[in-house]
């Protein structure tokens, strides 16, 4: 109800002040106060919504008002300056870079704070939850289109493939990382979102679709409505070999489909967003973060850095 509240209250001060294009008079925020917007990617809702009510209690003059889009947006959001913290799983292009320092000379700090996975899920009628990643990329590349040509006795037919948003990180990821540039295939859906995913996964026997891990945090009582696949990196996979997105095995690699999480930083008078951000990186923000399942990039716990040179160890 305060955030209710506080957002009405509100609405007309932060439209004038994310409008404004004068990196020097225009945000009044400090480091420990002040009302800011931020930017987040949806995957990312239930973790940055634990984080903001934890960071507000800890520093009571500060006031976090997040907005929760697709990558495309929210990184159009810090290059307009509308804010100055974006949560997402990718670094500024070069055009993005310059975009940002020709309009409104500001230099983009990136910090990275974790570790998420992408999590396969299927309808919990459909038995065959193990897949390879060479199978996974004929799948995404239309190579393999019928369940029955990994399982001669599967009954469900053509495998749709269903994401959260044609401009998510997730289809990003897929195309990037996954099937590194090569065509998608036309068995594949857009939504608007992670929890429509998971509806429609709900109903669709022969779906499997494709979220943030974090996001299954929205989704009360998921593990009776839908099933968690395996993945492997070896083919063919067996549940030896296969792993589900869980921190531990991001951390070993065991699990593939694994991705950084960087705080975008613009913010020139360390202010608010600054504030933030640093919180996110140590003791408490970590453990906020390991609670929701990612890999933190530090032991909240012993205080030592688990991550080095960005990547798992």
């Amino acid at each position: 109800m305060r955030k209710i509240v506080l957002t009405i209250l509100s609405l007309v001060l932060v439209f004038i002040s994310c409008k404004k294009t004068s990196t020097e008079d225009s945000w009044d925020d400090t480091f420990y106060s002040g009302l800011i917007r931020i930017a987040c990617d949806e995957n990312f809702q239930s973790l940055m919504n634990d984080e903001i009510t934890v960071f507000e209690a800890h520093t009571p003059g500060a006031v976090i008002l997040p907005i929760y889009a697709n990558e495309a947006e929210i990184i159009r959001l810090l290059i307009e300056d509308s804010v100055r913290f974006a949560l997402t799983t990718r670094g500024l292009t070069p055009r993005e870079e310059a975009d940002i320092n020709n309009n409104m000379s500001l230099r983009v700090r990136q910090n990275l704070i974790g570790f998420d996975a992408i999590a396969l899920i299927m309808n919990k009628t459909n038995k065959d939850s193990i897949l390879s990643m060479p199978v996974l990329k004929k799948i995404l590349t239309g190579e393999i289109t019928e369940w029955s040509q990994i399982n001669p006795n599967s009954p469900v037919g053509t495998i749709r493939v269903i994401a959260d948003h044609k401009e998510s990180g997730i289809v990003r990821y897929i195309v990037d990382s996954i099937i590194q540039g090569a065509p998608l295939t036309s068995n594949i859906y857009a939504l608007n979102n992670s929890m429509e995913v998971m509806e429609r996964v709900m109903q669709m026997p022969n779906a499997i679709g494709m979220f943030g891990v974090n996001a299954l945090n929205n989704a009360p009582d998921y593990k009776n409505k839908i099933r968690l696949m395996r993945i492997s990196n070896e083919d063919p996979a067996t549940v030896e070999n296969s792993y589900l997105p869980y921190s531990g095995d991001i951390r070993t690699e065991n699990y593939p489909l694994w991705r950084p999480v960087y705080v975008l930083l613009s913010d020139p008078k360390s202010g608010l967003a600054s504030g933030l951000s640093i919180f996110l990186a140590h003791e408490i923000g970590q453990m906020i973060l390991y609670k929701s399942g990612l890999l933190p990039i530090t032991d909240p716990q012993n205080k030592s850095v688990l991550i080095k040179d960005e990547y798992p160890i």
